[in-house]
């Protein structure tokens, strides 16, 4: 229940101000800078919940079932950009193309939210530079200005009072649109940063996969009597002394009778495990270097986000240190201006020379 207008009500009774409600946060009163500020980041958060919610699916190794990926091919007409919208969100098991896509969509993200930034470093460069010029040309048309802080005894060139205020006030305000380019560019880079891991465990967790299945193939699984035929060719081999050719001839031999022992089915049973073997490696070959390329991708998108981020730091330590000269020319120039005030200038004393002077020549023109 609200009782704000109860207690504004006791709070007249003894004549004290009541409390202001509290005020409403709106983007839309914002200026422009901000409300692109504030997209780009919104975009940014969204892009980082996506990759968070598909990591563990994305991390899995597991092949997907059939009708996942009926699924998934039905779906795959309504794939957007936007992670929000996504047809991936959700589910547990992806496939290669799927894994794919998402690294393409990271990836497009990622440099159009760079692209942004750097459209905002740029109009911001432009309001700073158009800023400095317009001061100048208004420091340029007063005229009667300059000349009358020569007239009190400052210099011709010497800055105002108000101008000095005015330039600190510009360097705070750069100083803080700054800071949130700055901001923007780490918040994009720890994205980059958390993508590119996730390409990089895919990797490897690709490579020990198939490392294992290489491992669990059980020896002698390709024609029956195996070890008996490794047997009798590592005798015959060592009998023969190390005689190349005839150890060559014996193991064709032996593959010729076992050949010969096995049915045309199982020959065929035979090749058609070699091919698909063979078919599941390349498939995997495939995938790591669809993944390695996309690893180096982000990096480099990664390490040019860095980049700017360093350049950024920098021109912030520059605006801050113009900062505190400015406030210091603005305490420097207001005791320059008390001491002009004290002592006697030349303007002055040439002022008060002529008017005693043209005074006396009225007078002595009045007398005669």
């Amino acid at each position: 229940m609200d009782i704000t207008p109860d207690f504004n009500a006791a709070l007249a009774r003894h004549a004290v101000s009541p409390i202001s409600p509290p005020e409403i946060f709106d983007i839309r009163q914002l200026d422009d800078f901000l409300q692109e500020a504030y997209r780009i980041r919104s975009h940014i958060a969204s892009l980082y919940k996506y990759l968070r919610q598909t990591r563990a699916s994305y991390l899995s190794t597991d092949r997907p079932s059939r009708a996942h990926l009926a699924r998934s091919s039905s779906n795959s007409s309504n794939t957007t950009l936007h992670p929000s919208s996504h047809p991936h969100h959700g589910i547990k098991h992806l496939t290669d193309a799927q894994k794919e896509e998402i690294d393409a969509s990271t990836k497009q993200l990622i440099r159009e939210l760079t692209a942004a930034v750097n459209s905002l470093k740029d109009a911001e460069a432009v309001r700073q530079q158009t800023t400095t010029t317009l001061a100048l040309k208004k420091r340029a048309k007063t005229g009667l200005g300059a000349l009358g802080r020569w007239a009190s005894g400052g210099a011709i060139t010497a800055k105002s009072p108000e101008e000095e205020a005015a330039e600190e006030r510009e360097a705070q305000f750069s100083g803080c649109r700054a800071g949130v380019l700055e901001y923007l560019q780490k918040q994009l880079g720890l994205c980059a940063a958390f993508g590119n891991e996730m390409i990089g465990i895919r990797i490897r967790r690709v490579i020990e996969k198939e490392k294992s299945v290489l491992h669990a193939v059980p020896k002698g699984m390709g024609i029956p009597g195996m070890e008996a035929m490794n047997g009798s060719a590592g005798m015959n081999g060592a009998g023969i002394g190390g005689k190349g050719l005839a150890v060559s001839e014996h193991y064709e031999e032996e593959d010729r009778q076992t050949e010969q022992r096995l049915a045309p089915e199982q020959l065929q049973l035979f090749a058609q495990d070699n091919q698909d073997m063979l078919k599941q490696y390349e498939d995997s070959l495939d995938q790591v270097r669809h993944a390695e390329k996309s690893l180096l991708e982000i990096s480099e998108l990664q390490s040019n986000i860095v980049n700017n981020l360093a350049v950024q730091s920098e021109h912030i330590d520059m605006l801050m240190e113009n900062t505190f000269q400015t406030a210091e020319n603005v305490g420097g120039g207001n005791k320059e201006l008390k001491k002009a005030a004290e002592r006697k200038s030349t303007a002055r004393m040439l002022f008060y020379g002529t008017s005693a002077f043209c005074l006396t020549l009225i007078v002595w023109d009045l007398l005669i």
